[in-house]
C-alpha cells in the first residue's frame, strides 16, 4: 500500500539492528502495538515498512539494493536507538539512518515540519530503548546537526539498562514512572501531527531550517521599532502572563526550607485527538501560579519548568537542574466538557510517588480540581494553610477555554501567534467582560505587538494601557494587571517612578511574579542602581534557573557596573544553556572589546545569530582594531539598513569613535523613535566619552534620568 501522500513509497519506515529483536522480539512487539495505536488514531490507513525477517536481504553484511532506496522514500523515519544502533559500520546506521537523513533534507518537504500549533517536528522520530553511551549520543547529534529528541521506552532502575515491556505498565520500581501505552500513544500522536504538518505545508513550500528546530528561542527581528530595552521586559511581555483565579488565605511562616521546593512540569495531553495542549499547559501554569502564592514554598517559574516538555528526562536529573526536591506532573484527557486529570507528586531524590490521584469531572469543575490538587500538595509537603479555603473567581467556562487558548498562542512569541492570542482574549472578554485575567493578558499582547513595531506604537500602547487599567479596576489584587501597566510605564512612557510603583504593587500581590521581578531589575539598571539590579536578577534566577535571557540581562548589568569578568562568566553560563541565544555572543564580544582584546571580540561577534547586533558590534570592534576602512563600511551599511529603527545603536558606534556631535545627533533621533535602548544610558560603556559634555546632562534630564 503506497503512502497517503502522493510520490512516497511508505508513510513510516522502522529502522533497527536485527540483534536488538532477537532476544525477546521487543521491536516486533513495538511495531505491532504501534500499528494498533495508529489504526485507532488515524481515519486513514497508514503504510509501515518493517523488515521483520533477519534473513531477507537486509542483512548487515549485504550491499544496499535499489529496493531499499525506494522504501526509504517515506514521510517519517523511526530509528530504534539501542546500545548497538549508533555504529558507523552497521547497515542500519549507514544505509538507513544516514541515507534517510540525506534524502529527506533534500526532498520537497525538507527534514523539519511546522505543525498547526506553530511547533516544529523532525521527520526523524527516534525511539530510545537504552541509555546511550556518550560517544553514541555525540555521533547521532553530529549526524542530526542538532539536539537528540527521543521518545523513550527505557526501564530505569539502578544497574538496569533495558527496554520497557508492554506488560510492565506503570511499574513502581521504574524510576521514570512511564506508561508503555502512553509512550506508544505519544509516538502515534507525533506521527499524526507531523503528517498533518506535511499536508498543510504542501510540496514546494518554504522549508523550515535546522536552526529553527534546534533553537526555538531565536529572535526574528522585525522591521519596526523593536529596541525597547529591557531585554527582559520585552521578552517577558511575550513569555510570562501570570494569571490568578484564587483569593488566598495563606499565612506566611517565618522561614522557607529547601525541602519545600517544587517544579510543576507541563501536564501531558492524552486526549484522543491530541488537540488539548493549550488546556494541559494552562492547567499546569494555573497550578504553578497557585502554589507560588505560598510564601514558604519555592516554586520554579514556568519557563524553566516547561523547558523539559516532551523530553522524557529522568525525574532526578530534572530536579537537580531546577534545584528542587519535589516534582508535580500529570496528564489531561479532555472530550467535550468531560475531563480526566491525573496528578502525581514525586520526591526527586529517589523518584518515589508521594501522592497521586485521578479526577473525573466536567469543565465547570476545573477550578475546584485545581484547588484540590494544590491543597493536596500543601498537605503532603506539610505547609501551613491558614484562613479560609481557596475560592475561585467566578468565570464563564467558554470564556475560560478561549482565554487558555489565547495564552497558549501568546507564549509562542511569533507575530501570527500573538495576533491569534489577541483575537482569542477579545472573544473571551466579549463573553465575560468581568474577566480581569483576560484583560491583563490582552494588555500584554497589545504591548508586545506595539513594542515590536507590528502595530503603531502609540495606538498599541494606548490599547494596552486601557486593558491594563480595566484589569486593575476589576481585580486590584491581580498581580498581572499591575505588571502589565508597569511594563507600559517603563517601556513606552519612560515614567520610571510610576513603573517602579506598579512593579512593587505586582510583587506585593505575588512575591514570585517573575515578570515583575525582572521588570524591577531592569528598571534598577535604567536608574543606575546596579547592586539592586544584580540582587533582583539573582532572585529571578533562583525561581527560573534555566532562563537564558535573565543571565544575559544580568551580564549587561555587570558590564554597565564595569564588572567585566563577572559579566563574561554569566554570558558563558548562558551560552552553556543555549549556544545560539540572541545577543549573548554580541555582549560577550563587547566585553572582550572593553578588555582590550579586539581580535577575540571580532571572533566572538561573528558567531552572533542576529544580524544587526552582529553588524553593530563588528563596526565597533574593527574600529578599535584599527581596521578603519572595514569599520567605515560596516557603519555605512548599518545606517542604511537600520537608521529608522536602531538610532541608539548608531549613537553607541559614534560613542566608540569619540565623535560627540554625531552621538547627540543620533541620540535625538533615538528619542524621536522612542528607541528602548535609551534606558541603558546609565553606565553605558560606549557613551562614557560624552559623559562630561553638557549636552549629555541635558539629554539625561530630558529622559527623566
Amino acid at each position: 500500500m503506497p503512502s497517503i501522500v502522493p510520490g512516497y513509497e511508505y508513510d513510516i519506515f522502522i529502522s533497527y539492528r536485527h540483534k536488538d529483536n532477537k532476544y525477546d522480539g521487543w521491536v516486533s512487539e513495538f511495531v505491532d502495538n504501534l500499528k494498533k495505536e495508529i489504526a485507532a488514531t488515524f481515519k486513514e490507513e497508514l503504510s509501515v515498512y518493517f523488515d521483520s525477517n533477519p534473513n531477507d536481504g537486509l542483512l548487515e553484511t549485504q550491499v544496499v539494493d535499489k529496493s531499499l532506496e525506494g522504501k526509504l522514500k517515506c514521510l517519517i523515519f523511526i530509528p530504534i536507538l539501542s546500545q548497538t544502533y549508533c555504529d558507523p559500520n552497521s547497515y542500519a546506521w549507514k544505509h538507513e539512518f544516514c541515507a534517510f537523513n540525506k534524502l529527506a533534507s533534500a526532498d520537497q518537504f525538507g527534514m523539519y515540519i511546522r505543525l498547526a500549533n506553530g511547533n516544529v517536528n523532525s521527520r526523524i522520530l527516534p525511539v530510545r530503548i537504552h541509555e546511550l553511551e556518550e560517544q553514541d549520543h555525540k555521533l547521532i547529534e553530529s549526524e542530526l546537526a542538532g539536539t537528540l529528541r527521543s521518545l523513550d521506552f527505557i526501564y530505569r532502575t539502578p544497574g538496569v539498562n533495558r527496554p520497557l515491556r508492554a506488560h510492565e505498565d506503570e511499574p513502581k520500581e521504574n524510576l521514570n514512572h512511564i506508561f508503555y501505552r502512553d509512550q506508544i500513544n505519544k509516538v502515534a500522536n507525533t506521527i499524526k501531527q507531523t503528517i498533518a504538518g506535511i499536508r498543510m505545508k504542501g510540496p514546494g513550500g518554504e522549508k523550515v531550517s535546522a536552526e529553527v528546530y534546534n533553537n526555538p528561542e531565536v529572535i526574528r527581528k522585525p522591521g519596526g521599532n523593536r529596541k525597547v530595552i529591557f531585554g527582559a521586559v520585552a521578552a517577558l511581555i511575550l513569555l510570562v502572563t501570570v494569571v490568578y483565579y484564587f483569593r488566598s488565605g495563606f499565612i506566611a511562616p517565618s522561614t522557607r526550607t529547601e525541602d519545600r521546593s517544587i517544579a510543576v512540569l507541563p501536564f501531558a495531553d492524552l486526549s484522543a485527538e491530541g488537540d488539548q495542549e493549550y488546556f494541559s499547559d494552562g492547567l499546569s501554569e494555573e497550578l504553578l501560579n497557585l502554589l507560588a502564592r505560598i510564601p514558604e514554598l519555592k516554586v520554579i517559574s514556568r519557563t524553566s519548568a516547561f523547558s523539559f516538555k516532551g523530553k522524557n528526562e529522568d525525574i532526578r536529573s530534572i530536579g537537580k537542574k531546577l534545584g528542587v526536591t519535589h516534582i508535580l506532573e500529570g496528564s489531561v484527557r479532555k472530550s467535550s466538557d468531560k475531563i480526566r486529570i491525573t496528578a502525581q507528586l514525586i520526591h526527586v531524590s529517589d523518584g518515589s510517588h508521594i501522592w497521586s490521584k485521578t479526577y473525573d469531572r466536567t469543565l465547570g469543575d476545573i477550578f475546584k480540581i485545581q484547588d484540590e490538587i494544590a491543597n493536596a500538595v500543601v498537605q503532603e509537603l506539610r505547609l501551613t494553610l491558614g484562613g479560609n479555603d481557596v475560592h475561585p473567581r467566578p468565570v464563564n467556562s467558554e470564556a475560560y477555554t478561549l482565554y487558555l487558548q489565547g495564552r497558549y498562542f501568546f507564549a509562542k512569541h511569533r507575530r501570527e501567534d500573538v495576533d491569534e492570542a489577541i483575537d482569542l482574549f477579545s472573544q473571551a472578554i466579549a463573553i465575560d467582560n468581568s474577566m480581569a485575567d483576560a484583560w491583563a493578558a490582552l494588555s500584554l499582547a497589545y504591548a508586545s505587538h506595539a513594542n515590536n513595531g507590528y502595530i503603531d506604537p502609540a495606538d498599541g500602547f494606548e490599547k494596552a494601557r486601557a486593558a491594563a487599567n480595566k484589569a486593575i479596576s476589576l481585580a486590584d489584587d491581580l498581580a498581572s494587571g499591575h505588571y502589565a501597566l508597569a511594563s507600559i510605564l517603563s517601556a513606552y512612557d519612560w515614567n520610571w517612578l510610576g513603573a517602579q510603583d506598579e512593579f512593587r504593587k505586582a510583587i506585593a500581590r505575588d512575591p514570585s511574579n517573575i515578570g515583575a521581578i525582572n521588570g524591577m531589575a531592569n528598571l534598577a539598571l535604567t536608574l543606575g542602581q546596579f547592586d539592586q539590579a544584580t540582587t533582583l536578577f539573582g532572585k529571578a534566577l533562583e525561581l527560573d534557573p534555566l532562563r537564558t535571557v535573565i543571565k544575559v540581562n544580568l551580564a549587561m548589568t555587570l558590564m554597565h557596573a564595569n564588572r567585566l569578568n563577572e559579566a563574561a562568566q554569566q554570558l558563558n553560563r548562558a551560552l552553556e544553556l543555549n549556544p545560539n541565544f540572541p545577543t549573548a555572543r554580541y555582549r560577550l564580544g563587547l566585553i572582550y572589546l572593553l578588555q582590550g582584546n579586539a581580535a577575540r571580540a571580532i571572533e566572538e561577534l561573528h558567531k552572533e545569530v542576529v544580524e544587526d547586533w552582529r553588524m553593530q558590534g563588528l563596526a565597533m570592534a574593527h574600529y578599535k582594531a584599527g581596521n578603519i576602512k572595514e569599520a567605515d563600511l560596516l557603519l555605512k551599511n548599518f545606517i542604511t539598513e537600520y537608521q529608522d529603527v536602531s538610532a541608539f545603536q548608531i549613537a553607541e558606534i559614534y560613542g566608540c569613535r569619540n565623535d560627540a556631535d554625531q552621538v547627540f545627533t543620533w541620540l535625538e533621533k533615538a528619542y524621536a523613535q522612542r528607541d528602548g535602548g535609551l534606558s541603558t544610558l546609565n553606565g553605558n560603556p560606549w557613551l562614557r566619552s560624552v559623559e562630561n559634555d553638557t549636552r549629555y546632562a541635558e539629554f539625561r534630564q530630558k529622559m527623566k534620568l
